[in-house]
């Protein structure tokens, strides 16, 4: 394992007692925690708000993390990094009318001293008009690409935009052969699943249907800010899949694996109903005791 502070390579004299990374998708950020001993000798170099932490192991890399609080506790110096600066997290009101999806991904990147980038949605789609109502910029910009059908994570200090149907098209990084009496693997399946879900404004009105669900179950009616029904449509779409995707998860706890990462693809084996394709919505990574987990969605394809 590595470890880089402000990219100066602190390895050989860091001392750690713990260091674990939860990596994950959609509203929350990356957390980077990390105990070293000596608290007085860590706070003598003057660790400052934003300074950079990296964790390096075995394939696997946090990509850049900062500093968001330091916990100084009976000698132990716990830090905790997110994939966020501090300056991202400042709430603002904003209105963008008829720009585009990459449009708005620049303009908060540059309010929050970031850059962005996009996989797997068209970045030239024209949003007519949405606020970020007294939100932070990654909140704000989660909740589009909700709608969109996509997923927001902060990777290097980059706002990344990642359709989940360009996720779930992607080949499997790892296939497992499971059984559901493992007591490392959980699966879950919930009853809530919308049958649709349909977007009504005094300017448009539209509907998606999930047709992997009974009939029977509920219709989800939202008053979300489109302006025509193209747009509605299309946010109905991205909607429902991204509440559905969420009633089916797999969970599993493995020795250390550099291929959890949120958003990678895995498949799984075996003669049990958690058989199938399945995307990472989050990890986590325990560095010094070398063990990882992954709470992965079902890949979805019934949305119309």
């Amino acid at each position: 394992m590595e470890v880089y502070w402000q990219g100066v390579d602190i390895t050989a004299y860091a001392n750690m007692r713990s260091c674990v990374m939860k990596d994950t998708a959609g509203e929350r950020c990356d957390i980077l925690e990390i105990e070293f001993e000596n608290a007085a000798g860590w706070f003598s170099w003057g660790p400052e708000a934003d300074d950079t932490v990296r964790v390096t192991h075995n394939g696997y890399d946090t990509g850049l993390m900062y500093l968001n609080a330091v916990l100084p506790e009976e000698g132990i110096f716990r830090i905790m990094a997110t994939s966020l600066p501090c300056k991202a997290r400042k709430k603002e009101w904003r209105s963008f009318t008829g720009k585009s999806i990459e449009e708005i991904m620049r303009v908060c990147a540059v309010s929050s001293g970031m850059d962005y980038q996009i996989f797997g949605i068209d970045g030239d789609t024209i949003i007519p008009y949405i606020q970020q109502a007294n939100e932070s910029c990654a909140s704000f910009l989660a909740r589009l690409l909700r709608m969109e059908g996509a997923v927001l994570k902060c990777v290097n200090g980059k706002y990344t935009a990642i359709g989940i149907e360009y996720a779930q098209d992607k080949q499997a990084g790892q296939t497992f052969e499971i059984d559901l009496y493992q007591e490392d693997v959980t699966w879950y399946r919930s009853g809530a699943a919308l049958r649709s879900l349909r977007i009504m404004t005094p300017y448009c009105d539209a509907m998606a249907t999930d047709t992997g669900v009974d009939s029977s179950h509920s219709t989800r009616i939202v008053n979300a800010p489109a302006r025509n029904n193209v747009q509605a449509g299309r946010w109905a779409r991205g909607m429902l899949l991204s509440e559905n995707r969420q009633c089916e998860k797999l969970t599993m706890l493995t020795q250390f694996n550099a291929g959890f990462t949120s958003m990678a693809r895995i498949d799984t084996t075996g003669e049990t109903p958690a058989t199938g394709e399945w995307i990472i919505q989050d990890s986590e990574h325990d560095f010094i005791n070398l063990k990882s987990s992954a709470t992965m969605y079902r890949c979805l394809t019934t949305i119309q």
